[in-house]
């Protein structure tokens, strides 16, 4: 008996030829979601409402949403589009809705060079710190606290921990949520570098000692910290220096601009809505990879939406085209 191990090119290519099935039937079977679509919508992601008119004006919501994705897959199994949607926990929102739940990012858009540790190592022509332990599992900041710029944070700094100490711990997003509150506004959003600022102060406990609650709430730190931060690197705005970063350094904190990113589910997401405008930048992530598939290069790119968004919680973003102001504001931390 011959057993076949498939590579990770091989699986997703498996991936999306299921999807497109998958997407040809939905086509057919929910063109006109019905009441049990909606009802198994709302019992998969707790959606409850508090009037009967608050849930017949989110039915209708959904029920174009899934016309919207089903037109929008129909072009992708065309070739039209570069990237599929799915149905996911926002499909009750208009995008309006989507785009408030999304703050512009505070902080000032920094113009620091490259540190010459990075400029002095030649980067590989792709990257991914997935495969060498150094990314860990996707988070759910939750859909009422606009976290993610601390989720990005400790994202960097637990990859900076793998790779420096060989030591895998998640850290915790909700202390910086609940303490770092001089210039970050916890769950009304937040700034990456101020972030980074407050662990090298402060330091920064485990996530099993401070769990995440996705509110805010009064600030609780222990005494100690897993990790000891001596600077924070911004890196210069371009895509190539993003690129010299993550493929030298390790996974890298950025801003960029998320309103269209809505119901993305795979594929290279290229789409001229996403605009490349720093006044923009609404949501943070973690840059985790980068490469080249059949021609195309691109980012991958780990969000806090939890696993049941886009690929397992990932985002695959085209890259060298400006796409959602990607490069326009990076940082990482370097630790002690």
């Amino acid at each position: 008996m011959c057993i076949y191990i498939l590579g990770k090119k091989q699986t997703r290519k498996i991936k999306m030829k299921l999807f497109i099935l998958f997407a040809t039937a939905l086509l057919v079977v929910t063109a006109h979601p019905t009441q049990q679509d909606w009802t198994s919508f709302k019992a998969k992601h707790g959606k409850s409402y508090t009037t009967l008119e608050e849930e017949r004006v989110r039915f209708e919501i959904f029920q174009d949403n899934v016309q919207k994705i089903n037109t929008h897959n129909a072009r992708y199994e065309a070739g039209l589009e570069t990237y599929a949607m799915a149905v996911n926990k926002f499909a009750d929102l208009i995008p309006k809705e989507f785009g408030a739940m999304l703050r512009r990012i505070n902080g000032p858009i920094p113009r620091t060079t490259l540190t010459s540790h990075v400029q002095s190592i030649t980067a590989p022509e792709a990257m991914d710190w997935r495969q060498t332990n150094a990314v860990l599992e996707v988070k759910d900041q939750g859909d009422d606290c606009d976290s993610s710029w601390a989720f990005s944070s400790t994202g960097a700094l637990e990859g900076q921990n793998a790779i420096k100490n060989n030591v895998i711990v998640p850290l915790s997003a909700q202390q910086l949520v609940d303490c770092d509150s001089e210039v970050n506004k916890g769950c009304d959003g937040g700034d990456i570098l101020t972030a980074f600022e407050y662990v090298i102060k402060h330091g920064l406990n485990s996530e099993d000692e401070y769990p995440y609650e996705a509110v805010d709430g009064s600030c609780r730190a222990k005494s100690g910290s897993v990790v000891q931060v001596k600077e924070v690197v911004s890196v210069e705005a371009t895509e190539s220096a993003l690129r010299d970063t993550v493929g030298t350094v390790g996974p890298v904190s950025i801003a960029l601009y998320s309103d269209p990113f809505q119901f993305y589910f795979d594929g290279v997401f290229d789409d001229t809505s996403c605009f490349n405008d720093a006044d923009l930048l609404n949501h943070s992530v973690l840059v985790v990879a980068y490469g080249n598939e059949n021609g195309t290069e691109y980012w991958d790119v780990k969000n806090s939406w939890g696993v049941e968004w886009g690929n397992d919680g990932y985002m695959r973003v085209v890259r060298n085209k400006g796409m959602c102001g990607i490069g326009l504001y990076s940082a990482y931390p370097i630790l002690a």
